[in-house]
């Protein structure tokens, strides 16, 4: 185990450390159509009546489930490296499943409807396409507070040893950024002028997905998004 995150992980989960302030944000991807307006086009697409209004509906809610998954890879900092490798469907799935970000029963029916929807020379059934973009609404509605509601930024107080851990999400670089201060008044820093911070700061340390156990410190984060 990387001993740093294990040391790390020994003080987070300390039962002396506890929990003290979430900061969220709109998490900004460079995507240039959302997975809501996807699902938008793919209801547009079902009321309609010319000839391929089902085959499109399904392109649409595709490209919706496609989109909010690699949003959440984007949030986990994982997208970069999905798109140099192009991961597939399946193990994009994988990744979530692991780390336990919805429930396994749903990914497998969201995986089952795709797979017998992936025949592209098929013409799909109305009845469906209908399921598939009724799991594809669940699926982005389960894990829409990763994305809508973005923690980017999480403290964490040690009464005993007097520490202040922030755990900040720096998805741009994608990198896990963990700072620990010592603090004296209430365990905030909001009572230091801006310039004196830095003299409180311990230690700064960053991870990303290449470190061992990464995966390990990121489902502690994700544990105060649920």
């Amino acid at each position: 185990m990387n001993q740093e995150i294990k040391n790390i992980l020994s003080e987070l989960n300390s039962d002396k450390t506890e929990f003290s302030l979430l900061g969220t944000t709109t998490l900004k991807t460079n995507f240039d159509i959302s997975p809501q307006e996807f699902i938008k086009y793919a209801e547009l697409d079902l009321s309609s009546n010319y000839e391929h209004n089902i085959v499109n509906a399904l392109s649409n809610a595709k490209r919706a489930l496609d989109s909010q998954l690699d949003s959440l890879l984007v949030c986990l900092g994982y997208y970069g490296i999905s798109q140099k490798k192009y991961w597939s469907f399946p193990k994009k799935i994988d990744l979530i499943n692991e780390l336990g970000i919805i429930a396994p029963r749903v990914l497998r029916k969201i995986n089952k409807q795709r797979n017998l929807l992936e025949h592209q020379f098929i013409k799909p059934d109305e009845e469906s396409v209908e399921d598939f973009l009724d799991i594809t609404l669940l699926f982005i509605a389960s894990t829409d507070r990763f994305t809508l509601k973005f923690a980017n930024i999480i403290h964490l107080k040690n009464i005993e040893q007097k520490k202040l851990y922030v755990i900040e999400n720096n998805y741009v670089e994608e990198k896990l950024n963990v700072h620990i201060y010592k603090t004296e008044k209430q365990f905030s820093l909001a009572y230091l002028e801006p310039e004196k911070i830095e003299n409180e700061l311990i230690s700064t340390n960053s991870y990303n997905h290449k470190d061992i156990d990464y995966d390990e410190l990121l489902k502690f984060y994700l544990t105060y998004l649920k």
